[in-house]
């Protein structure tokens, strides 16, 4: 999937750099677009709605705070996409009013989850996946010129929310993501792609852990860090020397 991704981007790359300006097919270029956003989607959505009810049964989320339309939003976002990327195969996906109204669909869904996304503290990886998946519906809705979804922040952390949660590091530890040294430079979309991390390691890249603020420590001793652990939330502990990490031990 993931090396799917990039080779579309890739094409897209071309089109625009191998022809000159009034050679370069624009609604082709649209087109690939679009799909390239749909693909995006597919991919963050697959486990998506799993985790958000996993989380409604794990302190610190109240699933009694939450309406009945904020809990079904998940899943109908979810069947939502799946229509859209067999919807994004037509050729005129660019003028297709089923394609557009499915995406107003799956975003009109998203609006109350989105609320309570932002009124709870929800698993950080979680919350990660979903602000990569609003990113590329917003993206999607300005093709489309449809209304996007706000960008809310979640509550500021008075401790780790849900498993690996954002606070501040236990005393002798630091907590950040498990993930490879050119994805964590890429952005938070990118650090809990476990495949990713896991093809950039067998590739010859190092492991790092990248704090939620998006400082990154090189991790001296990389055979502590095991396959299990790639876009993971952990916490190391062990010996610090300015941006280096000697480690004596890993929690999940």
């Amino acid at each position: 999937m993931f090396v799917r991704r990039f080779s579309i981007a890739a094409c897209m790359l071309t089109l625009l750099t191998s022809a000159s300006p009034q050679d370069v097919d624009r609604d082709a270029y649209a087109r690939e677009h679009v799909r390239f956003l749909v693909l995006q989607l597919d991919q963050w959505s697959t486990e998506f709605p799993q985790q958000f009810y996993a989380a409604l049964m794990r302190s610190p989320v109240d699933s009694s705070k939450l309406s009945e339309a904020a809990k079904a939003g998940p899943g109908e976002l979810g069947e939502a996409i799946k229509r859209l990327s067999a919807l994004s195969r037509a050729n005129d996906v660019l003028t297709n009013s089923e394609f557009r109204s499915q995406l107003e669909k799956a975003i009109e869904s998203s609006k109350e989850f989105n609320q309570s996304m932002s009124a709870q503290r929800f698993p950080t990886v979680l919350q990660s996946s979903w602000d990569q998946l609003r990113s590329t519906l917003n993206s999607l809705a300005r093709v489309y010129k449809l209304g996007g979804l706000a960008v809310l922040e979640p509550p500021a952390a008075g401790g780790r929310g849900g498993r690996g949660g954002r606070g501040p590091a236990p005393a002798g530890g630091v907590v950040g993501y498990i993930v490879d040294l050119a994805c964590a430079k890429r952005g938070k979309g990118m650090w809990t792609n476990a495949q990713c991390v896991e093809r950039c390691v067998r590739d010859g890249d190092k492991v790092v852990l990248v704090t939620e603020d998006g400082k990154i420590f090189q991790i001296s001793n990389q055979d502590k860090i095991t396959a299990d652990s790639y876009g993971q939330v952990v916490t190391l502990t062990g010996k610090t020397d300015g941006d280096t990490i000697t480690v004596e031990s890993l929690k999940l």
